[in-house]
């Protein structure tokens, strides 16, 4: 986004930013010669942010893809373990349309080859880095693999759990093929961060986290209930739990790792998350970050009275900050009213 880096430009330190979705602000951060700090509690973002942040070997990764398209070995599965579309409560998931559970989106051929590329990543013998952008591939060839690929969608036709009638999925070698070529031009492309000595990525909680009084904080957090992040993130995860990836992960965070929804701040009245404790989830991060020596919190609103509510908070428990509204045209809109208003508080 041309705004943060714009503000980057002017921020001098460790940027954290415990909202990290796919470390958009993070890698301003560090493109502008800072260190950075990115927390996010979903393991599927983590996943996103760290392929594109994280130095990898891309002569490698592409070595690596193509041993595992060569060395496929046909799984006999039909569906994923407990992957409804349901909280426990029993209550279906905000974004579920017309299908029970993550596996009635592929075809039974796409299926079992998804299964068999996903068995071979784990079979890989290469660097955790490696590994770890291998199973991005992955995750991003299912999309177009699935029965919600439409003509000319993109990553995510639309934000829902939805099979349209008309749909033209891609065949899942074909996808994966594809996305390694792509990631492996990324790689080629783009200078990539030393874990741990550039930045940090960590899967945890922004409630959870020691904001130190030297850190710089910048962040977006989640708009009340704009979009489900880790809801839509599930069709990954439900993926990603059949393979060695917590492995991995453990290996280079050293501890781990779990899908946690009932921690997220966000509203959702089908797992019980209404707008009060929304508030109160925001008012205790603002609250732990207010001694921090610069903060910078971007918005998303579409609802004045939203927008008040939010800056008298960000008052109260940051006391004097400085207000910018501004508008973004040309986002993608993703949300269930899409609107383009932003505020900027900082102090």
């Amino acid at each position: 986004m041309k705004l943060i880096d714009e503000l980057m430009s002017d921020i001098d330190g460790t940027v954290v930013d415990p909202f990290g979705g796919a470390g958009t602000i993070v890698l301003s951060a560090l493109r502008h010669g800072n260190k950075g700090v990115y927390l996010d509690i979903n393991p599927y973002a983590w996943l996103v942010a760290f392929v594109n942040i994280v130095e990898i070997n891309a002569e490698e990764f592409m070595r690596r893809g193509e041993e595992v398209l060569e060395n496929l070995a046909e799984v006999r599965k039909r569906t994923l373990r407990n992957d409804y579309l349901y909280y426990p409560n029993g209550k279906p998931f905000w974004k579920k349309r017309n299908a029970e559970r993550v596996s009635q989106f592929f075809s039974p051929n796409n299926f079992r080859k998804l299964y068999s590329i996903l068995k071979e990543i784990d079979n890989v013998r290469t660097s955790p880095e490696v590994k770890i952008a291998l199973y991005g591939a992955f995750c991003s060839s299912l999309f177009k693999a699935s029965k919600m690929k439409r003509e000319n969608a993109g990553s995510w036709g639309v934000p829902s759990y939805w099979i349209p009638e008309r749909h033209k999925e891609v065949d899942a070698l074909e996808a994966f093929s594809s996305e390694v070529k792509r990631f492996y031009s990324y790689f080629r492309r783009n200078k990539g961060y030393k874990l741990n000595e550039d930045v940090k990525l960590l899967i945890k909680n922004s409630l959870s986290f020691r904001y130190d009084k030297d850190l710089i904080l910048f962040t977006d957090p989640p708009f009340f209930d704009e979009v489900q992040y880790m809801e839509l993130s599930f069709f990954y995860w439900a993926w990603l739990r059949e393979s060695k990836f917590k492995d991995v992960v453990k290996e280079i965070l050293g501890e781990n790792i779990a899908f946690r929804m009932r921690d997220e701040m966000i509203v959702n009245p089908n797992k019980n998350a209404d707008y009060s404790n929304y508030i109160l989830l925001m008012k205790k991060f603002l609250n732990r970050t207010s001694e921090m020596r610069e903060k910078y919190l971007l918005f998303h609103y579409d609802n004045e009275e939203l927008k008040k509510k939010v800056i008298e908070l960000v008052k109260e428990e940051w006391g004097s900050i400085k207000i910018v509204d501004f508008n973004i045209g040309n986002q993608r809109k993703i949300g269930p009213r899409g609107s383009e208003k932003y505020i900027l508080m900082y102090s």
